[in-house]
């Protein structure tokens, strides 16, 4: 729910994905909310819509293409709800284009939908003993009041699940549940996701256009405080089968070994680091894994993971062999062995200058033939080396920004550099804000130095003010320095705020960093108390063009002809197995693919204007070339 609430200079304001918390402190740090989503449902066109046949079953660990194309649901990967098995459905606050409901406040609305595809459940009798299950969890969470993810929805707010009935073309309600938070469910059951199961057995709903649909209604009440309005009313859902001979237990039982949790960087402290500033100690020494059995006896697990490179070649692989897996209930009890739950990293990426990516793949299956749900069985991790350190994941949870009665605001945060290196740019990710409030906050990046573990003497600081710039969802804007600033050992960098408005920064709670994180609202630099990670992400090397990754020097002998180019262009001299990348003038990447020899593009369906081409040879040698397109 949405609050007013009175501000003061001596009180913090954390909002955790909504909850209203006051929490007396002499400085202000404020999360607030989003008003844009983390990601769209997978969904279908509408002409690509076709029945399925049982089993029904999503639990949104890979993104099927069951659902229809409506509502505002939205899926990730879960991470910090523990669900049954890794990734949730979430319906919320946020319609299908992103933003807030317009409902007005104080009134109760219907919000998102997630709708099915057409069931087949023709030929199908109530013998056959069909059966609807699902889990769900409503938003909020529960702990310290500072590391919640989500808000509970309100009393007058509710979750409902609808059968359709094909022969009069109705909804039909068959369960809800008023809003209620996490911690009287645990009071009342034990547990914090909730099992619900429901049998079919009307024939009126044994059609070949059956569909089932959960639906949210919330409440809105307005705030005082500009950029503060935001999503609310959480409700997660998962692990939703339906199929036949199955029975209505009080304990769920799937015979499922399946990942919880998203898979880890390989890095101890980061998500991604500059390809030059990398050294072996960066590595982790051990990974931490949720793994669940969701069996009602133990089961025997084989769990490995391997570091996979840009083509798929195998660099190292880990083998944790066979452990027993203890009995499951969902955000209660998993793996605990260490070969398992905490294997070890024994390897090093290979030292290069030049840019690389690389895939850790993990897997874990019961046995030796793996079980009836394969899909959560494997997670991936993305392991970038470019020409920025980012200890965030790319995804906003949660806004965040300062707030106080003084007119100058400071954020800085903290990177820790092996060698000298030349800062050159800063990529930022503001959220989007209701009516766009945030876009005429000024602002000055600025560098410091570090002086005792805190931020000193000022190293850069822009000389033109900069404003909030929204590239899209979840995409970066790169702000280019006015001037290189070489750096060196530890580093702090961010921005001042030249007045108290909020500034809506990007906050991803699934990696902790608040230690590298400090503030400053009067005279004392104060370190951060909220467990999450600034989507601030430092860049160093060349960055001339907004928005696009440095390249590396080019020595490769590529022609590009003709240049400018009207419909088409072609690519010569490219090594066997290249990538090439376009990215257009605000540094959005517009196309990737693979070639050899020659390539010819299409580049009428692109609009006329100066891109940047990348070719990328198998061993890393980057040639770069401006690309000007004309219609």
């Amino acid at each position: 729910m949405h609050y007013n609430v009175g501000w003061k200079q001596a009180f913090l304001l954390l909002f955790a994905l909504q909850s209203s918390l006051f929490i007396s402190v002499e400085a202000q740090e404020v999360i607030v909310p989003l008003q844009s989503r983390p990601a769209a449902v997978h969904a279908v066109k509408q002409a690509d819509i076709q029945a399925v046949t049982l089993p029904f079953f999503d639990d949104f660990s890979a993104r099927f293409s069951l659902w229809e194309e409506k509502g505002g649901a939205t899926v990730d990967d879960g991470d910090r709800l523990f669900p049954p098995t890794v990734g949730v459905a979430t319906l919320d606050a946020i319609d299908a284009s992103g933003n807030l409901y317009s409902d007005s406040p104080g009134t109760i609305f219907s919000a998102d939908t997630l709708s099915s595809l057409p069931v087949r459940l023709d030929g199908y009798l109530p013998s056959d003993s069909l059966v609807f299950s699902f889990y769900y969890l409503p938003g909020g969470g529960e702990g310290d009041l500072w590391q919640r993810v989500g808000d509970a929805p309100d009393p007058q707010d509710s979750l409902l699940l609808e059968f359709y009935r094909p022969v009069d073309s109705l909804w039909v309600p068959v369960w809800s549940c008023g809003g209620v938070t996490v911690d009287s469910l645990v009071d009342a059951t034990g547990l914090h996701w909730q099992y619900v199961s429901i049998p079919i057995g009307d024939p009126a709903f044994f059609d070949s256009l059956f569909q089932f649909r959960f639906r949210n209604y919330c409440s809105l009440t307005p705030t005082s405080k500009t950029g503060l309005s935001g999503n609310c009313d959480f409700w997660h859902l998962d692990y939703i089968l339906l199929d036949v001979n199955r029975t209505v237990p009080s304990t769920p039982v799937f015979r499922d070994i399946a990942f919880v949790s998203p898979a880890p960087s390989l890095l101890a402290d980061y998500r991604a680091m500059p390809a030059r500033q990398y050294d072996p100690s960066d590595m982790a020494t051990s990974l931490n894994m949720t793994i669940a059995n969701l069996f009602n006896s133990p089961l025997a697990t084989q769990y490995a993971y391997a570091v996979l490179d840009a083509f798929g070649d195998t660099l190292y692989f880990y083998d944790g062999g066979y452990e027993n897996a203890p009995p499951f209930l969902p955000g209660e009890s998993y793996q605990t062995a260490e070969a398992h739950a905490h294997p070890s990293v024994q390897f090093s990426f290979p030292a290069s200058t030049r840019p690389a990516e690389y895939t850790v793949v993990h897997t874990v299956r019961e046995g030796a033939a793996g079980d009836d749900y394969p899909f959560n069985d494997t997670v991936r991790f993305r392991q970038v080396f470019g020409d920025y350190y980012a200890y965030d994941d790319g995804t906003a949870e949660n806004g965040y920004g300062l707030t106080s009665t003084s007119s100058h605001l400071y954020l800085a945060y903290r990177f820790d550099l092996h060698s000298s290196d030349t800062l050159t740019a800063l990529d930022l990710y503001f959220n989007r804000t209701l009516d766009g409030e945030n876009e005429q906050i000024p602002f000055l990046i600025t560098v410091w130095k570090n002086e005792n573990g805190r931020p000193g003497a000022v190293l850069y600081r822009d000389q033109s003010r900069r404003r909030p710039l929204i590239e899209g969802l979840n995409r970066y804007r790169r702000y280019v320095l006015e001037r290189p600033v070489i750096v060196s050992g530890s580093v702090f960098v961010g921005f001042e705020q030249t007045n108290n408005y909020y500034i809506n920064l990007g906050f991803d709670r699934s990696f902790n960093s608040a230690d590298r994180i400090y503030y400053l609202t009067s005279n004392e630099w104060q370190q951060s108390i909220l467990s999450g990670s600034l989507m601030l992400r430092p860049c160093f090397g060349a960055a001339a063009i907004v928005g696009i990754p440095a390249a590396a020097d080019a020595s490769l002998a590529i022609k590009v002809s003709p240049n400018p180019a009207v419909e088409h262009v072609a690519i010569h001299g490219l090594p066997d197995g290249s990538r090439i990348e376009l990215y257009d003038a605000t540094g959005r990447k517009v196309m990737e693919n693979r070639a050899m020899g020659t390539m010819e593009m299409d580049v009428s369906r692109w609009a006329q204007g100066i891109y940047l081409l990348r070719c990328i040879a198998p061993d890393g040698t980057v040639h770069t070339e401006k690309l000007i397109i004309r219609h």
